[in-house]
């Protein structure tokens, strides 16, 4: 028997993990961070700044706090009705993505047309109308580069995560897959110092002290088989990942790279930054942490790069397996909701299909919160004994692995 788990946000609270409120503060506050050199926003107190700059970068600051602060009035709005919904910095990261792509004629979207209009009348001497487009993108820049800093926090109480490290042990299941939405590098983290083999799709690492993007791997994951293994599919990204491009040198001057050969990988020994390949080239890294933030807009980088692989190896593995375990994941994202109802949904010759839900609150409740395409049919799976809900929180005594596993197999 094979078994998926789909795992989100709440397997990193017990750990200490900053939630998403958490998060929502940190980026409600820009004047903390300070734009680098190199695009990326950091800390204050962790850059040397140039006292010339200082009083340009508080206004640059102050730009992205106006938009943020109107984004979050409008969404709020919006949402005026539900009581419970909050926004949150993943509505920010959508609007103001929303904008930028728009203004680049990327994803352009007519009926942002009086939006952007509202936004010029309600902010005036923010920036002119054709550079709403570039604050916009400059927002969602440091939306990301303020979640990577807060996730980078080490994590305190893990024990909550043994159930995946006894999942990989249990010799009924032939293999375990965890799918994850979290951008953090909590359950790697902890599987491998437990000696769980965790194959994520990175090569070893390199003599650039790089593991470079290889899906590959997730093929030959039985070569682990000495010890126990979990394939790991990180449906948005990590804040460890980078693309890196090699540098051209002419001259012994570094110079552009004139194919923009790039790639995706994870920098996992800093001290050989500076290392050079067999072509005398430096390789750097090109831009922030590669994950996904945002709402909707986050389906249309499914189809990208990287995450196409991914949810392509999402769709075809659940395919092929008849157990699904949800763990921390409120049924938010449209994207995955589609692939659960579907495989749900959809007859197989395997025999029944059957998820099981790790969750606190009442049924009731989360059906209440998930969204449509799957709200209405968790009640159902439950009259046909095909979904099963633990109503205790991850890491409750109560959720332990043989629970977990009964619920699995019966």
């Amino acid at each position: 028997m094979k078994v998926c788990f789909l795992l989100g946000s709440g397997i990193s609270r017990p750990a200490s993990l900053p939630s998403v409120d958490e998060l929502t503060s940190q980026v409600l506050a820009p004047k903390e961070f300070f734009r680098c050199s190199d695009g990326v926003y950091r800390r204050v107190e962790a850059v040397q700044q140039n006292p010339m700059l200082v009083q340009k970068q508080i206004t640059d600051m102050e730009r992205i706090e106006q938009l943020l602060r109107w984004l979050k009035g409008n969404a709020e709005v919006r949402y005026a009705a539900d009581t419970e919904r909050r926004v949150n910095y993943e509505d920010l990261a959508c609007l103001a993505a929303q904008i930028h792509n728009d203004s680049l004629d990327e994803y352009e979207n007519p009926a942002l047309g009086p939006f952007i209009c509202c936004a010029l009348n309600a902010l005036p001497g923010l920036c002119s109308e054709g550079k709403l487009g570039e604050l916009a993108g400059q927002t969602v820049n440091y939306i990301a580069d303020v979640v990577a800093d807060m996730l980078v926090k080490l994590p305190s109480n893990q024990r909550h995560l043994e159930v995946f490290q006894q999942a990989a042990s249990d010799n009924r299941f032939e293999e375990v897959n965890l799918f994850t939405l979290n951008h953090d590098r909590l359950l790697e983290h902890f599987l491998r110092a437990r000696a769980v083999a965790v194959v994520d799709g990175f090569d070893n690492e390199n003599s650039l002290g790089i593991r470079t993007w290889n899906p590959a791997l997730f093929d030959m994951w039985r070569t682990h088989a000495r010890a126990p293994v979990v394939r790991l599919f990180k449906l948005h990204g990590s804040i460890d990942w980078r693309r890196f491009r090699p540098s051209e040198t002419q001259g012994g001057e570094r110079a552009s790279n004139p194919r923009r050969e790039e790639y995706v990988g994870i920098r996992s020994n800093p001290a050989l930054a500076n290392a050079k390949d067999k072509q005398g080239r430096a390789h750097e890294e090109v831009d922030r942490a590669l994950f996904l933030a945002g709402t909707f807009n986050k389906m249309l980088d499914y189809l990208n790069h990287v995450f196409l692989e991914l949810h392509y190896r999402f769709h075809r593995i659940l395919a092929d397996t008849t157990r699904l375990v949800v763990c921390g994941y409120g049924f938010g994202d449209k994207g995955i909701n589609n692939r659960i109802t579907d495989w749900m949904c959809l007859s197989t010759g395997q025999g029944d299909r059957k998820m099981v839900l790790i969750e606190p609150r009442a049924l009731e409740d989360v059906q209440r919160r998930a969204r449509g395409a799957i709200a209405g049919k968790l009640m159902a799976w439950k009259d046909e004994k095909r979904f099963v809900h633990l109503q205790s929180p991850i890491g409750n005594p109560d959720v332990t692995w043989e629970r977990i596993s009964y619920a699995l197999t019966q």
